[in-house]
């Protein structure tokens, strides 16, 4: 099956919403969903105003339609021209484009999932403790003490929020160093305003990493064997330590902030 052209940008939008052109279809992935959109089942594709919106065909009344908003003007432009250029070659389009679309959702066991609910979790428990410890300073006589409680609690959450989300585990970059298959690209040339490295992956499928700038005429890339359009030039890897510097700085500052938040309560007693 062929694969997406090297030029073909990939499309970054508003609440961590993309847009992709994978072979014969536009894959649009949202936070809790993924959709697979044959040519066959669109219609029509346009951008505006740094949208970029998928009509599906339909057999009467107002199609259905899939957005992706703030999204880059110039990749918009590219990524309209590259798919209206494939939508010529659809010989046998359907009918009822709806009927075509895959909708999968997230494996509820991946690491994303996971991290989702364990930030879930971490919020709803602080909120507990926050509107705990307000009744109590309130209850012993001290209902001011409530002001220091919010402000470092809230303080905390945020902390903690910063430390779950940047822990880099799962993530392609934490995975390269240790399980990423090292190849050497040839430069393929200069594609639509990108440098284009070409090297082929295990399966003998060929992929393309294009870096900001030249990078001579060779260049090793590391891959993940399970997402090969993944790759990062091998002198470009971040180590797998300095990846886990931010989250557990948050981390340390948060744990101090839960337990100025619960000493609170003694002091407010106390006074």
């Amino acid at each position: 099956m062929p694969i997406t052209p090297p030029s073909v940008p990939v499309l970054r939008g508003r609440g961590d919403t993309s847009l992709t052109f994978e072979g014969p279809a536009l894959i649009l992935r949202r936070r809790e969903k993924e959709l697979e959109i044959p040519l066959a089942a669109v219609a029509r594709i346009h951008a505006a105003r740094r949208v970029v919106e998928v009509q599906l065909r339909s057999p009467g009344g107002k199609p259905a339609a899939h957005r992706v908003e703030d999204v880059s003007d110039a990749a918009a432009g590219a990524f309209v021209a590259a798919v209206e250029e494939a939508l010529a070659t659809v010989t046998d389009p359907a009918p009822d484009g709806s009927a075509l679309v895959t909708v999968r959702t997230p494996d509820a066991g991946s690491w994303k999932a996971r991290k989702r609910r364990t930030v879930r979790l971490v919020w709803a428990a602080l909120l507990l403790v926050l509107c705990a410890e307000t009744v109590t300073v309130t209850l012993v006589g001290d209902p001011v003490a409530s002001v220091a409680v919010w402000t470092l609690g809230l303080t905390t959450g945020l902390l903690a929020h910063a430390a779950v989300v940047t822990l880099p585990f799962g993530h392609g970059m934490w995975r390269l160093p240790r399980h990423g298959v090292t190849v050497v690209a040839q430069y393929g040339g200069y594609i639509d305003g990108m440098h284009v490295y070409d090297f082929t992956d295990l399966k003998g499928d060929r992929f393309a990493y294009t870096p900001a700038g030249y990078r001579g005429d060779r260049v090793e890339v590391v891959y993940d064997p399970a997402e090969p359009l993944n790759g990062s030039a091998r002198d470009q890897l971040v180590g797998r330590g300095a990846m886990l510097v931010l989250p557990v700085l948050a981390g340390f500052f948060a744990l101090l902030g839960l337990v100025l938040t619960l000493l609170v309560v003694p002091l407010a007693i106390y006074a």
